[in-house]
């Protein structure tokens, strides 16, 4: 998209026409800045996974119902929620709490195991990237 915006650019600056140059400027600034926002989203933003009342949504805002899951890993801080016919974690569904909430987060990831009744492993697991 770069390259393409680069030749655009290139053949718009040395066009003779004055009123296509400043446009084709407008819109190359335009995406210029959304590859930017969207690089800033990337690299910026907090990755979470939500656990709501009958389902989690991942780090991807993807919705899993409670029927789905089939139990909760526990491997020291990291945690992953497996799906049912799936032999590994989906790298969407690890997590880790941040330090000062580490006891709150596993409280939370209880009480919530215990109202949908999903069973915690305290092992090793592997994740799906």
């Amino acid at each position: 998209m770069l390259v393409i915006e680069a030749i655009l650019f290139r053949d718009g600056i040395y066009g003779k026409n004055g009123i296509l140059k400043y446009s084709l400027i407008v819109i190359l600034t335009f995406i210029l800045g959304y590859i930017v926002f969207l690089i800033w989203r990337l690299f910026f933003t907090k990755p979470s996974i939500t656990l709501e009342s009958d389902h989690v949504i991942s780090m991807k805002h993807q919705r899993y119902d409670a029927s789905q899951i089939e139990c909760i890993y526990m491997n020291y801080r990291r945690i992953g929620i497996k799906l049912y016919g799936k032999r590994l974690v989906p790298m969407d569904l690890c997590f880790y709490f941040r330090r000062g909430q580490e006891s709150e987060g596993v409280e939370a990831v209880h009480e919530w195991a215990a109202k949908n009744n999903k069973e915690i492993k305290h092992k090793f697991f592997q994740t799906l990237g």
